[in-house]
């Protein structure tokens, strides 16, 4: 048998779409990679408190992201059965549970100060998180309305256009984030309140490139996408059904893991900002694999909407050998040299990162083990997002995360005596559960029999 399969769900097909996608991704995660790095330059304060400021500014979009994102998934299965009208209903479904969400997410910005202050984190950190979540969380409305307008072409395996449009966007933010964190000419320097401007000002512009496209004289002519833009109760009511239980998993994990940030930062100042670079990592190796992930997810809904499911199995099994081969790579790295990209950090700077970088470089070798099941785990719930088996990630993935992966870090962290690194291998093992459930829950087939298009 061959490691990976060709012909239809193949390797080469999944990798035609999967690729530009992956390089969206990878350019998101490089632009808040070069924003962190800014910010390390600025001050390790700010470094301390864009991480768990930022994530925790995501966790509160993270629902109505796991809501709204899921029009891709009817957006491939219609456009697998051919229905053109549907596809651009089902977007603009998408598109207005976008707006009356970023109205919620404004309404819960006193939550998000209640959250950071209770933190125990350094009050100059405090103060520097207060900022650069309100901004994030104002923006939300725009960050969600462009990723329901992106299913219009992810969905139907045109990637390239949201690869272009993500590189147009995060090369903007990269630029403003230099321009306003450290101030040139008559433009003041921001510090941290000048990354998140840029972050917004970014999503922003992909958000114009997104509706100038949709509404070109083709798109309005062939899909009728200025006509259909009115809601439709029916396909949004089930557009809420599926997206809602995708949302909570979703929020649930999303929200575990910044409970994870928060728990260990803290122990110290040192941990926090170690934390932050350990994750800032993962979120740049990462990234690539949810790229990949959103691939598997798209041409399974497509098959699956051309009542292929054996089809669907293919294109999963080659998504996972490819997650697998590729953080196994990453692994090896890690353990063999962790100051290559530990040491970004504190360039510059070296006497006052000496301690971070000291116990960040151990916690490396933690990190490739995380990154391997996290990666496979990752391509088998997106398959089974992309059939509609959102109901068993949000009740399995859930519970693993709150009643054992929160608990034991809180218990590591305050009772047992633990370190950053005994954090980050808890993390590590619950990752590997999550690996488990869906890996096994995919091969089990269950997902067979659900229809998300059936009225």
């Amino acid at each position: 048998m061959k490691f990976f399969t060709r012909g239809e769900g193949g390797a080469g097909e999944l990798m035609k779409v999967a690729y530009p996608l992956i390089l969206s991704t990878a350019s998101s995660t490089v632009m808040q990679f070069i924003n962190r790095v800014f910010l390390a330059h600025y001050s390790p304060d700010a470094l301390a408190a864009c991480v768990p400021a930022g994530l925790l500014s995501f966790v509160f979009a993270c629902f109505f992201f796991g809501v709204v994102s899921y029009t891709n998934a009817f957006v491939s299965q219609y456009f697998g059965r051919g229905k053109a009208a549907s596809v651009s209903v089902a977007v603009w479904q998408g598109v207005w549970l976008a707006l009356a969400s970023g109205l919620l997410l404004l309404a819960l910005t006193p939550l998000g100060y209640f959250i950071i202050e209770g933190s125990g984190h350094a009050p100059a950190v405090v103060a520097l998180e207060k900022q650069y979540f309100l901004i994030l969380n104002s923006g939300g409305i725009v960050f969600l309305t462009s990723a329901a307008l992106s299913a219009f072409f992810t969905g139907r395996g045109l990637t390239k256009v949201p690869m272009a449009v993500s590189i147009a966007g995060n090369g903007v933010c990269v630029l403003l984030s230099w321009l306003l964190v450290f101030g040139a000419g008559p433009v003041p320097a921001l510090g941290i309140k000048g990354a998140a401007y840029a972050m917004v000002a970014g999503q922003a512009v992909m958000l114009g490139l997104y509706l100038a496209l949709i509404l070109s004289p083709y798109n309005r002519r062939r899909y009728r996408t200025a006509r259909l833009v009115g809601v439709h109760k029916g396909l949004f009511m089930r557009l809420i059904k599926y997206g809602a239980p995708n949302g909570v998993g979703f929020f649930l994990d999303i929200a575990s893991f910044g409970a994870f940030i928060f728990i260990v930062g803290a122990l110290d100042k040192v941990s926090l900002a170690a934390s932050n670079i350990i994750a800032s990592i993962n979120l740049l190796v990462f990234m690539p694999v949810v790229g990949l992930g959103m691939g598997v997810m798209t041409l399974a809904g497509k098959y699956i909407g051309m009542r292929k499911p054996d089809v669907a199995v293919r294109v999963t099994h080659n998504g996972a050998r490819m997650a697998g081969l590729y953080a196994l790579t990453l692994g090896v790295i890690f353990v063999a040299a962790p100051g290559l990209f530990v040491n970004i950090f504190g360039s510059g700077h070296a006497a006052e990162y000496a301690e971070i970088l000291a116990m960040s470089r151990p916690v490396m070798k933690v990190l490739a083990v995380f990154v391997f099941f996290d990666s496979v785990g990752m391509v088998y719930a997106d398959a089974l997002r992309g059939a509609g088996d959102t109901r068993f990630q949000m009740l399995g993935g859930s519970a693993a995360a709150w009643f054992l992966f929160v608990p034991g870090i809180w218990y590591i962290t305050h009772q047992g005596g633990g370190e950053l690194i005994h954090a980050w291998a808890w993390a590590g093992f619950y990752v590997f559960l999550l690996f488990v459930f869906f890996g096994l829950r995919f091969r089990s087939g269950l997902w067979r029999r659900i229809d998300i298009l059936k009225r």
